[in-house]
């Protein structure tokens, strides 16, 4: 009579821990990356009433350099303005056809992020719908699409 296998031999076993190795090493820093966007994505729901009401003010012609965080909709006081990722949200006018939403960072558990900041730029011109542009001193890869 013949032996029947029972389990796996060690060389089967060390394959599967080294494949599952190789996944967890691609797999971590990419999931880190993702949580971060995550995080960094409050800022474009914090500044949604702000970057509305700017394009709202050009259309009634009251968009000015003046325009300061009272005009947007948003608390007087920029650090008023926070959640748990952001410390703070300043809109301001900067001209007759834009205004810019700056929104600082906090608590992403990255340094690269943490204190930097999102600059929201909303542009309007005649007989045109506004656009919004994202950059500032966050990485580009963790900055939130339009």
């Amino acid at each position: 009579m013949k032996k029947v296998q029972a389990g796996f031999t060690l060389i089967e076993l060390m394959i599967v821990v080294a494949i599952i190795g190789i996944l967890a090493a691609i797999a971590i820093p990419a999931y880190q990356d993702y949580t971060i966007k995550a995080k960094v994505t409050e800022a474009a729901s914090l500044t949604q009433a702000a970057r509305t009401a700017a394009a709202v003010m050009f259309n009634e012609g009251t968009l000015s350099a003046s325009a300061t965080n009272v005009d947007f909709g948003l608390d007087a006081t920029a650090t008023n303005v926070t959640g748990k990722y952001v410390t703070s949200v300043t809109a301001v006018g900067t001209g007759l056809t834009t205004a810019t939403i700056t929104i600082v960072m906090r608590n992403t558990g990255n340094a690269a992020v943490d204190g930097a900041n999102v600059v929201y730029t909303v542009t309007c011109g005649a007989n045109t719908q506004c656009a919004t542009t994202v950059s500032g001193s966050v990485p580009p890869k963790y900055l939130p699409k339009t």
